[in-house]
């Protein structure tokens, strides 16, 4: 792969698209027929973060997946009784970033048990 050439104005447009977007990194260097960490070292000159890297870019891109507000897909999530480690995961972030962009309230207005918990302690009592 060519190395020490200057980044034509296409390729810094598919880099800035994709890598904020979640595209692997190894995609993108094809793509633009570079290595990976020039990809990388381009990316963060540019000043953008891999969602994998960034728990804010996560839940941008999964706002904008589902088209409504983390805040909103809480409540669904909630009211259908799943728990906030599958949103979490879901999102693809940990819970501790969860809990951070949900606020207190939200967090706190999550029942303690899941449907998923409650058939597991049924199964347990009638197995004993």
């Amino acid at each position: 792969m060519p190395s020490n050439r200057e980044w034509t104005t296409r390729e810094i447009g598919i880099v800035r698209h994709g890598y904020s977007k979640g595209v692997p990194v190894k995609t993108l260097a094809s793509q633009v027929n570079r290595t990976e960490p020039a990809v990388r070292i381009k990316a963060r000159q540019l000043g953008l973060l891999h969602p994998t890297h960034s728990s804010r870019q996560a839940i941008a891109n999964f706002e904008a997946l589902h088209g409504s507000s983390v805040h909103e897909i809480a409540r669904e999530y909630r009211d259908m009784r799943l728990s906030r480690t599958d949103l979490a995961h879901d999102i693809g972030i940990e819970r501790k970033a969860l809990r951070e962009a949900l606020g207190h309230d939200l967090w706190q207005s999550w029942p303690h048990m899941t449907i998923g918990r409650i058939d597991a302690v049924r199964q347990r009592s009638t197995a004993a």
